[in-house]
């Protein structure tokens, strides 16, 4: 299986919700292997470097990749593939979505967010991409933000895509544990992790749903 999580901007939470569905696949023994397909910054990477630092289970097996053909090959030795794709690689993202089982499109509650990430699933159905394998998540909600959250919620459905029940508040305990090699739905706090795990449930559930369909 091959989950891809794209957009062609950066700072969206490409890696932050990818990080968190590698855990819970490799919690239930699924054998998972991330692409992370920025040599630069290595998000991923360095960030799964930390958590294998402090012992953190299950650990998280990471490569660095710089181009879709390696990475996507990395597919026949694993469960999961997850691929944490580069911001503005434009040449990247058709190969990546016509090899994946689901493209997860991270996005805030802005205009500047939304209009490009809508654009891209919408270009992405023009070139033969089935839309039901386009999930969007809404994210990096600020606090009082619901009203904001529930109208970008609302514009993706009248898209006709799919979008997640919920969103993921923008907290500094998120950004706490990630530091710290943690996941998102491994913070101190319960109730935050069993939100964002609502969360991260529907990103599987999909995902094995399109797998059984194909």
């Amino acid at each position: 299986m091959i989950i891809s999580f794209l957009n062609q901007k950066g700072g969206t939470g490409k890696s932050t919700i990818a990080r968190a569905v590698a855990v819970e696949f490799s919690n239930n023994d699924w054998m998972v292997h991330v692409a992370d397909m920025d040599v630069v910054q290595k998000t991923f990477f360095n960030w799964a470097g930390r958590r294998a630092d402090d012992k953190i289970l299950p650990e998280i097996e990471v490569a660095l990749y710089r181009e879709p053909k390696a990475a996507l090959k990395a597919s026949q030795n694993t469960d999961l593939l997850i691929i944490d794709g580069k911001a503005f690689a434009d040449n990247h993202v058709l190969e990546f979505a016509n090899a994946s089982d689901l493209i997860v499109l991270p996005v805030g509650v802005s205009t500047d967010d939304l209009e490009p990430t809508l654009k891209l699933a919408m270009e992405l159905v023009n070139k033969g991409i089935n839309k039901d394998s386009i999930f969007f998540i809404v994210c990096k909600v600020m606090k009082n933000g619901d009203k904001e959250a529930m109208n970008t919620r609302s514009s993706i459905s009248a898209w006709g895509f799919n979008v997640a029940k919920g969103w993921i508040p923008m907290r500094t305990a998120y950004s706490q544990a990630m530091d710290n090699g943690k996941a998102l739905t491994e913070t101190k706090y319960k109730e935050l992790n069993l939100s964002t795990d609502k969360i991260i449930q529907q990103i599987v559930d999909k995902a094995i749903q399109l797998k059984g369909s194909n």
